[in-house]
């Protein structure tokens, strides 16, 4: 199969996305694997150390990123122990900055050593079922890159306008999957985030207004009165209050990359790691799917693809 692509399809596109991962994680959220291997430990793990190798790793690949780390920074044994994890291994070797990328906008508390690991091993976007290259981290989802730029779960919410949409509390607010965003550079823009934002995730503040209210039906009620008491009424300033929904911009809103990372999918049998390609015959469309330039495919789903499309000529579909 891999001599039938040759000129049906490329590698990469001849432009950059900008997500967090492009914005010197490496720098400002360097990690120490592999830094203290001959360091031999001065000190253990006290009754811990009594359990088998195997249950330890069991254990710890359960623990979420955040405390993970703190546990790993309780001595060298516990170093030790963390790194000889496997699913942690097959993190810190192929997909190093979505770790760094979890701890820097600080959404560890959420996501499992498990989970990450699960997210790497899977190739298909969670939402369209496309090769998803990459991974969104507010919440850990295999996504791809027209779903993350054009879906609203994918668009990290301030908690202002979270309240307001779903008409949740601040209290509610606060329990939910949140993050604290990197200043950078961010989507094919080139836009800049001078700030450090609060952000929510959309899904789950949508989950808990619903469970808030009691259905779907009954929130959107709420919120449609709340609006309408809002409609016409004034500021301090005499200025009227605004009732729209934010200008969202798709793949020019600064939001939708904050928690966005670059993540090519393991193979957990051959462990090979799956980067996905691109059609030629698509390269020049720019509308919807499934004839999109921004669509990555596996050599299965290139297969369906030109079942769907038809075969390439001269860089192009024809039948």
């Amino acid at each position: 199969m891999e001599a039938e692509l040759t000129g049906l399809t490329y590698p990469r596109l001849n432009l950059r996305d900008y997500t967090l991962d492009d914005n010197n994680l490496a720098i400002g959220c360097p990690l120490d694997n592999g830094h203290h291997i001959r360091d031999t430990p001065q000190q253990n793990l006290g009754v811990l150390d009594a359990l088998p190798l195997e249950l330890l790793h069991m254990m710890v690949s359960q623990l979420d990123l955040r405390t993970l780390t703190d546990f790993r920074r309780i001595n060298r044994r516990a170093m030790q122990v963390v790194d000889s994890v496997p699913q942690y291994k097959a993190i810190t070797t192929h997909a190093s900055n979505a770790l760094r990328g979890i701890l820097a906008i600080e959404t560890g508390r959420w996501i499992t050593c498990e989970t990450l690991y699960d997210k790497l091993c899977t190739a298909q976007c969670e939402r369209c079922g496309d090769f998803g290259g990459y991974l969104y981290l507010l919440t850990c989802k295999r996504v791809c890159f027209l779903c993350l730029s054009e879906d609203g779960s994918y668009l990290p919410l301030r908690y202002s306008h979270a309240i307001k949409k779903f008409g949740i509390t601040p209290q509610a607010v606060k329990t939910l999957p949140r993050m604290r965003s990197i200043t950078g550079i961010y989507s094919p823009n080139e836009k800049k985030s001078h700030r450090r934002l609060c952000l929510v995730d959309f899904e789950t503040a949508f989950q808990a207004g619903i469970e808030l209210h009691g259905s779907q039906e009954a929130m959107e009620r709420c919120i449609s009165s709340s609006a309408q008491e809002g409609a016409g009424s004034t500021t301090h300033w005499g200025r009227r209050t605004r009732t729209k929904e934010p200008f969202d911009g798709k793949s020019s809103n600064v939001l939708r990359f904050l928690a966005i990372v670059y993540a090519p999918a393991l193979n957990r049998v051959t462990l090979k790691l799956e980067r996905g390609f691109y059609c030629i015959g698509c390269q020049r469309s720019y509308g919807s799917r499934p004839k999109h330039f921004r669509r990555r495919f596996t050599e299965a789903s290139f297969k369906e693809h030109l079942e769907e499309c038809g075969n390439i000529q001269d860089g192009y579909h024809v039948g």
